[in-house]
């Protein structure tokens, strides 16, 4: 509907309707955040475990590797300034790998959701690993699959 200067008529909103459209709104974008959040998880955690596994795969360990992980972080910092790529985090990458290798398939998925930061503390922590397949278990079946 238009009116004399040919412009769209606005239509009247009750501050009720507004409301439910303010709520879904947030809703919304709470819902595109949480998504995102998951997605930016699985995928610096799959980096993180690509690269764990091609220095597993190369045998590199701190006796004879140190000097192959040191020039690794050293080139990829030059091309990656804001990524954390220090010899600590290489073979964080690699011990998080040989951590999860031979993990089952929940397992594995539980891992790929948390942020790196959580990772890194349940690595040296073999029997939380039950744990988090039990909780996992748990959101699962409350929330639904989560992929």
């Amino acid at each position: 509907m238009e009116n004399k200067n040919n412009l769209p008529s606005i239509s009247v909103v009750t501050e009720s309707e507004y409301n439910s459209i303010l709520l879904r709104a947030v809703a919304l974008i709470e819902e595109g955040k949480t998504t995102i959040a998951k997605n930016v998880c699985k995928s610096v955690n799959s980096t993180h475990w690509q690269i764990g596994q091609l220095l597993h795969e190369k045998k590199l360990e701190s006796t004879h590797g140190s000097r192959v992980v040191r020039r690794l972080s050293e080139d990829l910092k030059l091309r990656y300034p804001k990524m954390g790529v220090s010899p600590r985090q290489l073979w964080n990458m690699k011990r998080f790998y040989e951590r999860y290798q031979c993990s089952d398939a929940k397992v594995l998925r539980a891992v790929a959701l948390l942020p790196w930061s959580h990772n890194l503390l349940l690595i040296p922590k073999e029997e939380l690993q039950q744990v988090v397949k039990d909780e996992f278990e748990k959101y699962e079946k409350f929330h639904g699959d989560l992929d």
